[in-house]
């Protein structure tokens, strides 16, 4: 009777022997799958700035100068319903 209840103990610490290995195995790959998502994730923000840059950008002054000729045309009419 003696053995059985030593076989079975020692059986029950070899499983969560296994059963924490297997964890700390899952957390490293879990780990490694979030390094890679953020390292994929921060090429994608890099390769699209990059494609940002390559557009030409407007002067500002040239902006403002245009809204300032436009600002009397761009006006709507106003209507007084009193007369």
């Amino acid at each position: 009777m003696m053995g059985i209840r030593l076989l079975t103990s020692l059986a029950a610490v070899a499983l969560i022997a296994k059963l924490v290995d297997d964890n700390r195995r899952l957390r490293q790959e879990l780990d490694y799958r979030k390094a890679r998502e953020q390292a994929l994730d921060l090429a994608i923000i890099r390769a699209a700035g990059a494609n940002t840059r390559d557009v030409p950008q407007v002067d500002d002054r040239e902006v403002d100068e245009t809204l300032e000729d436009s600002f009397p045309a761009s006006d709507p009419p106003s209507f007084n319903t009193r007369y």
